[in-house]
């Protein structure tokens, strides 16, 4: 759009960066305020359906939105503003309103979304109320809509995760009604609040390839599971006696469907999202750079396992199997990457949202308390567990492509 500075101004501050804006005219007439620093716009009653023309519907538009909190302040009236979603099966778009003044704020390049979505309704596309849907929030400055109704993404995963609002979608109040049921009947969490970038196709064939090897020691008889699990199980005895590679092969064992199942659902779960900031590393060292992570927490675990049981000659010759001290690794790069995110725990049928800090603190805990009541006598690894968490925690700032602390914008930095 081909503007020219007006003269007048109006002394309007940004309502992100609380700078004065600039008052600008279009070349079509209409009058609007722009921030010189974030290029965000702000547009008075009026101003926007002037900018779109007659396919921008006010009131037809405020029948179809659903509506949250904002975290902005209108720049004219000083009253709180109401974030606008604009909610389509394969995303959402979200922009500011005040419902005083009904003035509108557009990110920077957020007018060309705005108009997207307008072309879209008006092609025949509806959007959803948010509700029992999946509650997933979205980046606040990401253009969510092209001409085709789909999706834009962001050039990295560490630009899409400093732009993710947590505070604002933690508001979610809802979840899928089969998301919810699965959660109460399985007792394990829900991940809404952290959307991928993309698809972790890395991580989906590592489970491909767990549910492979659990389907082949199922058609085993009783006498050759037996002798496979003992073969490429981690007995700590036998690694101490030079069998090392029991260290790598245990990972991709799993004693019974639910330990498999378990161990998988948490790992797509928590997976996903460490798995997208490898990405950045690019498509080809991405994979190859978790996979290397994954394979060295969960090595580290075992050798936790080996340290705290080998005084412990009956536990020492038990084969040990699973994930679990790798994915222990994985949930605590989560936590670390992420530790503004939520989880939803459903705990006798009443839904929280819990806190990734104290749903892991209270994981960590559980594991302390069996190692504390059963000691090397028992039978989860917890050892495992614990010290595939303290490695997952520690290395994975060693592996990303960017400074861990990166992925925090530097106003939330500020509130951490």
């Amino acid at each position: 759009m081909n503007e020219e500075f007006d003269a007048l101004s109006r002394n309007l501050p940004c309502v992100k960066c609380r700078v004065r804006m600039s008052t600008l005219k279009s070349f079509d007439g209409v009058v609007i305020d722009r921030c010189p620093e974030c290029y965000g716009t702000w547009y008075d009653g009026g101003e926007l359906e002037q900018a779109l023309g007659d396919a921008f519907n006010y009131q037809a538009l405020m029948g179809i939105v659903s509506m949250r909190l904002s975290e902005y302040i209108c720049p004219c009236c000083k009253m709180s503003m109401r974030a606008l979603v604009f909610k389509f099966q394969t995303g959402e778009l979200v922009i500011d309103n005040c419902p005083v003044c009904r003035g509108f704020w557009l990110d920077g390049g957020e007018l060309d979304s705005v108009r997207d979505l307008v072309a879209a309704i008006k092609d025949g596309a509806t959007p959803v109320k948010v509700g029992f849907t999946s509650a997933r929030p979205v980046s606040r400055n990401a253009g969510a809509f092209s001409l085709n109704d789909r999706p834009l993404l962001k050039n990295s995963a560490l630009e899409h995760y400093r732009s993710v609002d947590y505070e604002t979608g933690s508001e979610i109040s809802q979840i899928e009604t089969s998301s919810y049921l699965f959660a109460a009947l399985t007792s394990l969490p829900i991940e809404v609040f952290n959307p991928v970038r993309a698809p972790a196709f890395g991580l989906y064939l590592l489970i491909i390839l767990n549910i492979v090897v659990f389907l082949h020691t199922g058609n085993l008889r009783t006498a050759e599971f037996m002798t496979f699990m003992r073969e490429f199980g981690m007995v700590p005895t036998d690694v101490l006696a030079g069998k090392l590679y029991s260290l790598f092969t245990s990972l991709f064992l799993h004693s019974s469907f639910w330990h498999l199942f378990a161990n998988m659902y948490v790992l797509y779960v928590f997976g996903d999202n460490v798995y997208d900031l490898f990405n950045d590393h690019g498509e080809s060292k991405g994979p190859s750079f978790f996979l290397l992570f994954y394979i060295i927490v969960g090595v580290f675990s075992s050798i936790v396992h080996i340290a705290l049981t080998a005084f412990n000659p009956a536990m020492a010759a038990i084969p040990v199997v699973g994930a679990s001290g790798a994915v222990s690794g994985v949930m605590a790069a989560y936590w670390r990457a992420f530790p503004r995110t939520r989880l939803y725990q459903i705990i006798f049928w009443y839904p929280f949202k819990i806190p990734i800090w104290l749903y892991l603190g209270f994981w960590i805990l559980m594991n302390i308390a069996i190692g504390l009541a059963a000691g090397s006598g028992a039978r989860i690894s917890w050892q495992a567990h614990i010290g595939g968490f303290v490695a997952g925690y520690f290395l994975i700032p060693h592996f990303l492509p960017f400074r861990l602390d990166r992925l925090q914008s530097p106003e939330k930095r500020q509130q951490l």
